[in-house]
């Protein structure tokens, strides 16, 4: 009978300092990723509920005026609309919203000042669709 050292257990250092780097790689592609679907999400849930009942508003007084409103008009629009973390405007038949969060502790100020604006389609005297663009929109990918 042979008798030998006996099975070694466990890891060497290299094994370990392998999959060490390889986590770290992972997180270091990923943490950014995550990062800006926080942000994305921050911005969906606190603006666009309010800019789908803006642009609900726009394709009414659309469908009833014909013409587009302007910024005169878009006021009495928009008087039960939380319009806290934007300022609208109209031009053109465009909506603009500015991000309006300059509190470091708000959860949109890294959007401070940014723009989104969205485009109406109009077909047979009413809108039939809105596309997206601005910095707003590249920056978070909601371009359509």
């Amino acid at each position: 009978m042979i008798v030998g050292r006996g099975c070694n257990r466990g890891f060497t250092l290299i094994e370990v300092m392998i999959v060490v780097a390889i986590i770290g790689i992972l997180a270091a592609v990923t943490v950014p990723f995550y990062m800006n679907y926080i942000q994305k999400s921050r911005f969906v849930s606190l603006v666009f509920p309010a800019m789908h009942d803006i642009e609900n508003q726009i394709a009414l007084y659309y469908l009833t005026a014909g013409v587009m409103p302007g910024n005169s008009e878009l006021t009495p629009l928009i008087v039960n609309v939380d319009t806290t973390y934007f300022t609208p405007s109209v031009n053109n038949g465009s909506l603009t919203l500015t991000v309006n969060s300059p509190a470091s502790t708000s959860p949109l100020s890294r959007f401070h000042n940014q723009v989104i604006v969205a485009v109406p389609s109009t077909s047979e005297g009413k809108i039939t669709d809105w596309r997206l663009s601005g910095t707003l929109a590249d920056n978070l990918g909601l371009n359509n």
